[in-house]
């Protein structure tokens, strides 16, 4: 008899239940890899166990980042490494509650688009350069071809 229950094979099974950060450095100390590899992993369980959002977003950006051409079926490009390589020193900076109201997608030309469902301001983000619109209460917001500094655009993620 067949149960209903699949396994992804890309998806391993912890031995520890993850929950607290405590948990996370127990597992971090039961494996076998090197010191810096123990590092990279601790810091993204912590950041999955601690800061869900936060989470999310990497989990988005590990998916967008593996699109090939042609992933819509209507010639769109992959997202630049460029682009790629920008948003995540965005995410390197982030709190877990600056990504709670924003979805990431991919654009076709290459890019992000990232939306807020609370306010629906939407940008738009390249590989040097980044775009934004907003129409909050009434109140247009938007400006273009603004250079990409991950400070400055958090900030702005922050203001929507």
């Amino acid at each position: 008899m067949e149960d209903n229950v699949s396994t992804k094979v890309s998806e391993p099974v912890a031995a520890y239940p993850m929950t607290s950060y405590n948990d996370v450095m127990d597992y971090m100390h039961s494996i076998h890899i090197s010191r810096e590899d123990k590092e990279k992993v601790a810091k993204r369980l912590t950041i999955e166990v601690s800061q869900p959002a936060l989470a999310e977003a990497y989990e988005r950006i590990d998916h967008l980042s593996t699109l090939q051409k042609d992933w819509d079926g209507h010639g769109s490009l992959p997202i630049s490494y460029k682009v790629l390589g920008n948003i995540k020193r965005v995410l390197m900076l982030s709190q877990n509650s600056d990504w709670e109201h924003w979805m990431i997608a991919p654009d076709t030309n290459a890019t992000l688009c990232i939306e807020s469902e609370k306010t629906g301001a939407v940008i738009s983000l390249g590989a040097y350069e980044y775009s934004y619109f907003a129409k909050i209460d009434g109140v247009r917001y938007g400006d273009s071809h603004i250079d990409f500094d991950p400070e400055s655009f958090l900030e702005l993620m922050r203001r929507f």
